[in-house]
């Protein structure tokens, strides 16, 4: 190793722990999400950096320094970091190394062109294998965010078509068993899935059941005349059925014009009224 380089490695290595230090809180001073990370790892490693990069500088071995590039690079995009980070990470090490070269050049007066331009093409390396695996990696975590996304949105309208089933009772007839909470989305796709089914299996007759429902309001009351109405704009009758006590009360005190709309108390009393309609009758079966 020639003297002028073992001297600065001297002079860099006798520094290392007080620059790295700095380092550090320069970074979680500057930059949100360095300021979350915890700052024992972060210290640990801004001194590998900057262990790795005083190596490069005295054996010209750049391996290690650019293996760390790429694995920080990797980390940072995993952990949600964006690129404005890493390049503010990279000036912060570019900045740091050229102050160490300028204090030791003070006091030996013996840096070149020659070793100016060693340390620029070793920042040079580090920056370009630090930005594109950083820019790989992001990309693959957004790929994947962007599959779990399309997985949680299929996943969801799987588990709404499931709450909201529509069922073929007879011919020309439908059962819709309405089950849980409804807000204001789900009345919405109650009403599209409704009104889909009646125009494919063109029924005469749905048969809305609101047993499982635990509180009707004003909205949802609204929610189930407008999709009443529209069955009944593109030609189905509709039943509703299992109105309890606290919630007929409830559609009283809300004043609620149920007018045009057949109820029945039970789903079976809705399946009776549903077979006069269509001329059919249960009859019991004769053994």
């Amino acid at each position: 190793m020639p003297q002028v380089i073992a001297n600065i490695v001297a002079f860099c290595e006798a520094r290392l722990v007080e620059i790295a230090e700095r380092f550090t809180d320069e970074l979680r001073n500057r930059y949100a999400n360095y300021t979350a990370m915890d700052r024992a790892v972060l210290l640990q490693a801004v001194t590998t950096s900057l262990k790795t990069l005083i190596h490069a500088i005295g054996t010209g071995d750049l391996k290690p320094f650019l293996d760390h590039a790429r694995s920080i690079g990797k980390a940072r995009a995993s952990s949600g970091f964006m690129a404005a980070d890493m390049f503010g990470a990279l000036n912060e090490l570019r900045r740091v190394a050229w102050n160490l070269i300028e204090d030791f050049n003070r006091e030996h007066q013996t840096v070149t062109v020659n070793h100016v331009r060693r340390l620029e093409d070793i920042i040079h390396a580090f920056g370009q294998e630090l930005l594109t695996s950083f820019s790989v990696m992001y990309r693959d975590v957004q790929l994947q965010s962007n599959d779990q996304a399309a997985q949680i949105a299929a996943q969801q309208q799987t588990i709404r078509e499931l709450s909201t089933p529509i069922l073929p009772l007879y011919e020309g007839i439908l059962v819709v068993p309405l089950v849980g909470v409804i807000d204001s989305f789900r009345a919405g796709q109650i009403m599209e899935r409704l009104l889909t089914a009646i125009a494919e299996r063109q029924s005469d007759i749905v048969i809305i059941d609101i047993t499982g429902v635990p509180v009707i309001d004003t909205a949802v009351a609204n929610y189930l005349l407008q999709a009443a109405r529209a069955a009944q704009l593109i030609g189905a009758q509709v039943i509703l059925v299992g109105i309890g006590p606290e919630i007929a009360q409830t559609l009283v005190q809300l004043g609620v014009d149920l007018s045009g709309i057949q109820v029945g108390a039970t789903l079976q009393t809705g399946i009776e009224l549903a077979f006069q309609r269509t001329g059919h009758e249960i009859r019991p079966l004769h053994r």
